[in-house]
C-alpha cells in the first residue's frame, strides 16, 4: 500500500511535519525521508524473495535446534542475499538520482545534494555557456551509478529473476 502512493502527494503534509519537529535544512532529516520513503519497495522485493524459498529449510533449522532469530540470520538471511543486492541497487539509484525531497528540504548550498547542485549549476551557466563544466558535472554524477551497476548486475539479474521460474 505504501508503494500505491506517490510521494510527491505526500510532499506538503512531510513539510510540514518535518518544519514542526525542526529537521528542514538538515541532511539528517532528508536521510529519515529517504529510509521511510524506501522501506514499501524494499519490504516488497525482500517478500517476494523469501515466499519462494522453501519452507523446509526453516523446519529443519527447528529440529537442529536454531530459534527463529537464529534460523533467520544463519540460513534466511544468507540465502536472502541476491535480493538484498537488488534492493540495495535500486534504492541507490532511485535515491542518487532524487531530486524533488532534496529540493524541498534542503534550503542552503552548504547541504544541497548532486542533482540539485546540478540544477544549480545548469542556472549560473546559463548565460554564460560553459557546456563543458556542465556535462563534467553531469559525467560526476552519473558515474557512480554505473559502476555500481557494472559491478553488481550479475547479482540484480539473480535477484530478479528468483522465483520466476517455478520446480
Amino acid at each position: 500500500m505504501g508503494m500505491g502512493i506517490p510521494y510527491q502527494l505526500l510532499l506538503v503534509p512531510l513539510f510540514f511535519m518535518m518544519a514542526g519537529i525542526g529537521l528542514t535544512n538538515t541532511l539528517s532529516g532528508l536521510t529519515l525521508l529517504y529510509v521511510a520513503l524506501s522501506i514499501p519497495f524494499t519490504v516488497f522485493i525482500m517478500q517476494g524473495f523469501f515466499k519462494t524459498l522453501p519452507s523446509e529449510l526453516e523446519q529443519a533449522a527447528l529440529i537442529d535446534g536454531c530459534t527463529p532469530i537464529s534460523t533467520f540470520f544463519r540460513i534466511m538471511l544468507p540465502l536472502g542475499r541476491p535480493a538484498l543486492v537488488t534492493a540495495g541497487i535500486f534504492n541507490f539509484i532511485f535515491l542518487w538520482n532524487e531530486f524533488l525531497l532534496a529540493f524541498t528540504f534542503i534550503g542552503h548550498k552548504r547541504g544541497f545534494t548532486l542533482p540539485v547542485g546540478i540544477y544549480g549549476l545548469q542556472g549560473s551557466l546559463q548565460y554564460t555557456g560553459d557546456w563543458v563544466a556542465l556535462f563534467a558535472g553531469f559525467v560526476v554524477v552519473s558515474l557512480p551509478t554505473l559502476v555500481v551497476y557494472i559491478f553488481m548486475s550479475k547479482q540484480v539479474i539473480e535477484g530478479l529473476t528468483m522465483g520466476a521460474v517455478k520446480e
